[in-house]
């Protein structure tokens, strides 16, 4: 076998013609291996396939986009859009795809992105280059609540120096008076304003006296494709611009999400129809919500505070699971379901990323709040509060920097209550965040005073650092400042 093996390399060897033979039978079996069995292979295998096979891959990802479902069958939607996803993702690698069946059957399945392609920022359209890559800030307001936005404003520029770029989103002059953009765009540097019913021409219904619901239409929106969704009401104690670059969830997911109080409120119902929803979407539950969700084992009724929401846009499976979370909050949706489950949006942006296999993160702690402790009777002028149990009290929900040390942002304004001003500017003296461990074991009780001032007795109140008083007290200087330039309108 040798002898006739180096025979016939020998003959190859000193023939031209029989090496270029070879060589040709070769680049056939090369061939046959890349494509030849293309057509058995799975859509998660055809996702990085070579561009000569587009139109077959965009034909087998339309396969059964077009099964008619209702607004309740949230599981079985997150696997369409599993599957866009898969698409999506196709469409931003390869310049050859074409790139017009995707945005069709994306808008079939989601009406409200009608009309949007060369208006808001999507990484698979042509467009997409005339969108700033930078860091920016999008605040839902409307004249009822823009004196708390210009608050938000004033503190961010002048008390925190930040640069970030900041748009205001709106739906309509009805929503955000003339005069009232004019104030806020006077107010600092780096402001501009989004109407809602200009980037979304066929989602009328689902923004005009949306509320809440605006929240995720403005995220998408944003002209910046790293964002900042920024409650009106919100303030922040520290400067949130370095944000995205300093926070390690944020950067590994393109996702940051902050916890509400962990805070019993209900039954079992809401947690139960996650489950199903889960099990309808065909997929196990994250490493996240099965080991670390307070909610989902039971512990709180709450899991999200949407006060601030942080997002990549630039990531085709984030950017999709904020489309999912924005059908979440259209008008049928919400009105049949999701404010029925859920209060308000705050829990649709994790959960549609949790359907939709995307990996999120959130911030380990949940909130907690800051305010004044109660001086009761016996109580020692001096105390060490990491072991003694304390009540404290406050207005104000708290959320802690991306290393659980200081204080972040609060929301619920500046004032004592942010509905009547005339209560004055709110006394904040500690703080206290519990920890995610601590919680499963000793369920902090929250208990309601005068309807919105939450109240608990624990141990682990701490002092508002020095930096932290001086920047609030910074912020209702700048809160006053603002006020009266308000009342001279």
């Amino acid at each position: 076998m040798p002898t006739i093996l180096n025979s016939k390399l020998n003959y190859y060897a000193s023939n031209p013609n029989a090496r270029r033979l070879l060589a040709g039978v070769g680049i056939v079996f090369i061939l046959y291996l890349i494509f030849g069995t293309e057509t058995s292979r799975s859509l998660l295998d055809v996702g990085s396939s070579s561009t000569r096979i587009a139109p077959k891959i965009q034909h087998n990802y339309a396969d059964g986009l077009d099964t008619p479902l209702n607004v309740s069958q949230w599981g079985e939607r997150a696997i369409k859009v599993r599957q866009l996803t898969q698409w999506a993702d196709l469409a931003v690698k390869n310049p050859a795809a074409e790139r017009k069946a995707f945005q069709n059957a994306l808008q079939t399945e989601f009406p409200f992105l009608a009309g949007t392609d060369s208006l808001i920022y999507t990484p698979w359209s042509a467009s997409a280059k005339q969108f700033s890559s930078q860091v920016g800030m999008v605040i839902c307001t409307g004249s009822n609540n823009f004196h708390l936005a210009a608050h938000l404003i004033a503190s961010l520029r002048r008390v925190h120096k930040s640069k970030l770029p900041i748009e205001i989103a709106y739906s309509g002059d009805n929503d955000l008076r003339p005069e009232h953009r004019t104030f806020l765009q006077n107010l600092e540097s780096g402001i501009s304003f989004i109407d809602l019913l200009d980037r979304f021409p066929h989602a009328h219904d689902e923004l005009v006296n949306g509320g809440w619901a605006m929240k995720p239409f403005a995220l998408l929106a944003s002209s910046y494709t790293k964002s900042m969704l920024v409650d009106a009401d919100a303030i922040f104690l520290t400067s949130p611009d370095s944000i995205f670059d300093i926070n390690p969830g944020l950067h590994r997911t393109g996702t940051l999400f902050f916890h509400d109080r962990a805070a019993l409120g209900g039954g079992d119902e809401r947690r139960f129809w996650v489950k199903d929803q889960i099990a309808a979407a065909q997929i196990e539950p994250s490493h996240y919500l099965s080991t670390e969700s307070l909610f989902y084992s039971g512990k709180t009724w709450y899991e999200a505070d949407s006060g601030v929401t942080a997002m990549d846009k630039s990531r085709p499976d984030v950017l999709m699971g904020l489309i999912f979370a924005t059908w979440m909050n259209t008008k049928t949706v919400r009105d049949e379901v999701s404010y029925k489950v859920f209060y308000g949006d705050k829990e649709t942006f994790w959960v549609a990323m949790e359907l939709s296999s995307v990996d999120y993160f959130f911030q380990p702690w949940y909130a907690g709040t800051m305010g004044t402790i109660t001086k009761e009777d016996g109580q020692p002028e001096s105390m060490d509060l990491k072991s003694t149990k304390v009540e404290i009290c406050g207005t104000h929900m708290l959320h802690l920097d991306h290393l659980g040390q200081t204080p972040f942002w609060i929301n619920g304004g500046i004032y004592e209550h942010k509905e009547d001003p005339s209560t004055g500017y709110s006394t904040m003296t500690h703080y206290w965040v519990g920890e995610t461990s601590d919680i499963r074991l000793t369920q902090p009780q929250w208990y309601w005073v005068n309807g919105n001032t939450g109240c608990l007795r624990e141990t682990g109140v701490r002092v508002i650092p020095d930096h932290i008083r001086k920047n609030i007290e910074k912020i209702e200087s700048e809160a006053t400042r603002v006020d009266g330039l308000i009342r001279n309108m």
